[in-house]
């Protein structure tokens, strides 16, 4: 340990080995979260390397996870010396040990963070895969990966991550983690429906949606990916993680009108009357009259005046043309929605 000390000046020493140390930069926001009475607990999560091959990724090695945002960390190089330092006694030979100041580190970089505002969905697009109906039969590919391992891999918070989660709809089964495809929700919305209106629930006052994602499950589809559309089309304030349900009533016009349009992508158009007329059916009896294309305003065009078609990337879910087609699939939920449906 070095000293340097002139009469009347502060004695300083500096440390032969230096301890590794970095300096980390935090904005006003989140030390306003550290600042608070019950501050949120942190966790740091590395890019995967999967997630930087993608196009135009944001260049990152971690990110500072709060519940519900993330911090991109860069590290930017200093030419500035700054030193870390801490008091210590110094003494030579049989000397009265002097009060010291030492510096046990040098940071030649500081740590910088910076809010990461990505879409959870890009993420979610790429670890999922997309779950097809087809004919009656499933049509995809299984990754192994539960919710939380998913989450794990993404350098977002949890709260980023549920978002995106309900966003492209997606649910667990039998260990796997899919998203559906428009397709499979088409047809999953139908038996919904059609289960809903033969066992009297009105689905914008609290039912209890286990029961009916039951009733979805004796149709041949996922009762989890059932409650995952209850999610997606919850009412706010709704709790989802119990097994009482409420939807928005104007979420779900505007959501079934989306699906279907989105479903008819690929074709030069359609006819209005007719896309609203199927509209209309979907919906629950009492809500039809709500299906007014102001409900999808932004997700179509008009080729012609009498013609509409969806436009590229309207909707969260996948697009139908890169899917196969697929017939309905239609159970006794169906026949029972048939015989109490208005003509």
């Amino acid at each position: 340990m070095a000293t340097q000390q002139n009469e009347g000046g502060v004695p300083f020493a500096v440390a032969h080995d230096f301890k590794s140390f970095r300096l980390l930069e935090l904005p006003p926001e989140l030390v306003q979260l550290l600042e608070a009475p019950n501050p949120p607990q942190l966790s740091i999560k590395s890019l995967p390397p999967a997630a930087s091959d993608r196009p135009n990724a944001q260049p990152a090695y971690a990110v500072l996870c709060t519940p519900t945002k993330s911090f991109q960390i860069r590290q930017v190089q200093t030419s500035n010396s700054v030193f870390v330092t801490q008091p210590t006694l110094d003494a030579h030979g049989n000397d009265i040990p002097v009060p010291t100041t030492c510096a046990v580190a040098a940071c030649t970089a500081t740590l910088e963070l910076h809010p990461a505002d990505a879409s959870a969905v890009a993420y979610l697009e790429d670890a999922l895969p997309v779950y097809d109906i087809v004919g009656g039969e499933v049509d995809t590919t299984h990754n192994g990966k539960s919710k939380a391992a998913v989450f794990s891999d993404m350098p977002l918070s949890n709260g980023q991550c549920e978002q995106g989660w309900s966003e492209v709809v997606a649910f667990e089964l039998s260990g796997s983690s899919y998203r559906p495809s428009v397709n499979t929700l088409r047809q999953v919305w139908s038996s919904i429906n059609a289960a809903a209106l033969a066992e009297g629930m009105k689905l914008d006052s609290q039912f209890l949606g286990s029961d009916l994602a039951e009733l979805v499950r004796e149709e041949g589809y996922p009762a989890s990916l059932a409650q995952a559309i209850f999610a997606h089309l919850a009412a706010a304030g709704q709790d989802t993680s119990g097994q009482w349900s409420c939807l928005h009533r104007a979420k779900v016009v505007s959501f079934v009108g989306r699906m279907l349009l989105q479903a008819k992508q690929g074709s030069s158009g359609h006819s209005i009357a007719d896309f609203v007329e199927e509209w209309k059916d979907s919906l629950p009896e009492a809500w039809r009259g709500d299906a007014d294309l102001k409900a999808i305003d932004g997700a179509y065009d008009n080729p012609t005046a009498t013609t509409i078609v969806a436009k590229a990337n309207s909707a969260s879910a996948t697009p139908e043309s890169v899917l196969p087609k697929a017939t309905a699939a239609k159970g006794k939920w169906h026949e029972r929605f048939a015989k109490t449906r208005k003509k």
